[in-house]
């Protein structure tokens, strides 16, 4: 499916969806077979929901040419559903910061966390017609055991699933519609966040927060108060850190927490992760000197005063410090007994 194209791998404040399980799924088949209750005339997809969006009429070939952002379309009925208003800054920010979150849970692990934004997904019936969707973003907490998908898309049941899908509902509401299909495709945890940056209009049955879901046993999902891809990581913590404009000190530490936590089951560390190692390596070199420079030092203000040369408090300036990160022991040796002040010692230097 070469539509949509992805682009890439590339105060306190908390709270969660108050709200019962979901309804029983109806099953998802090709044929729609249930009508909406205001307009006769137009089918819904099984029984399936989707507050915040308009439908579209559109074709395969029209699916195919099409550059919006779909969050449903379905190929036997010919109907696409798209959000009713434009995504606005609530909607962008959170997305836009988990980025840089996950990079600081990977870092701190030691290995990659693939990323993909806005990536098609579809899944072909069993009359070859397609249902398709398009999640905000999902990732891959192990990218180099999975079969990734490519050309910005993924086919269930052919790709590997996401460990995690992230949907943000700024002026939507999956859980009546696309939580129900991601059920019956198996997609082991799912994200839904409601961003704390409040649209003109919001359902009044969603608060702000983040609400995971995990799939158990039975195929089904169950909310969750902690994520699995990411053990340890509560729903709430992933919520502030999708919405401060900053990573804080606080969100520094659980995100260090959450990467070390999957570094243990894995073995790994940030001296595995190639940035954070080179400077590592780095800052010991230069620790290692500093050190160094500071033994001199030492010595040399106990062989100066053991033979009675005055030292002031400045000593020793930094072109004298220069001088004995260079000198040789011999050399620094040579000038501490020869010399007959401070002066006197750093020109012997």
């Amino acid at each position: 499916m070469p539509h949509p194209v992805g682009r890439g791998e590339s105060g306190e404040r908390t709270g969660v969806y108050e709200m019962s399980e979901p309804d029983p799924m109806p099953p998802l088949e090709d044929s729609l077979d249930v009508v909406c209750k205001d307009d006769p005339g137009f089918p819904v997809f099984d029984g399936l929901e989707f507050p915040g969006c308009v439908a579209v009429p559109m074709t395969s070939a029209q699916y195919e040419a099409c550059e919006e952002r779909l969050e449903f379309w379905d190929e036997a009925a010919g109907i696409a559903m798209i959000a009713d208003s434009e995504p606005g800054v609530g909607h962008q920010q959170p997305i836009g910061l988990l980025g840089g979150i996950v990079e600081r849970i990977a870092q701190e692990r030691g290995s990659r966390i693939a990323r993909f934004c806005e990536l098609g997904l579809a899944r072909y019936g069993a009359g070859g017609n397609r249902r398709a969707m398009q999640p905000d973003e999902v990732l891959y907490v192990y990218p180099e055991r999975a079969h990734l998908p490519t050309a910005g898309s993924l086919t269930v049941g052919e790709d590997d699933p996401p460990d995690v899908v992230v949907e943000v509902d700024y002026t939507t509401d999956v859980r009546r519609g696309k939580l129900r299909v991601y059920e019956s495709w198996a997609f082991p945890e799912l994200w839904v966040e409601v961003p704390d940056h409040e649209p003109p209009r919001r359902r009044r049955s969603q608060l702000s927060g983040l609400t995971v879901y995990l799939l158990n046993r039975d195929g089904r999902y169950e909310i969750s108060p902690e994520s699995h891809a990411f053990p340890g990581w509560r729903a709430e913590e992933i919520h502030l850190a999708m919405n401060e404009p900053a990573i804080t000190p606080a969100i520094n530490a659980t995100l260090r927490r959450v990467g070390a936590e999957l570094g243990a089951r894995d073995g790994t560390g940030p001296d595995d992760d190639l940035l954070l190692a080179a400077h590592r390596r780095e800052s010991r070199a230069v620790g290692s000197a500093e050190g160094r420079i500071r033994e001199r030092v030492e010595l040399v203000r106990q062989t100066l005063a053991a033979r009675g040369v005055a030292l002031s408090s400045e000593f020793p300036a930094a072109s004298c410090r220069a001088a004995l990160a260079r000198a040789s022991a011999a050399a620094i040796a040579a000038a501490s007994l020869a010399c007959r002040t401070e002066r006197d010692f750093e020109r012997l230097l």
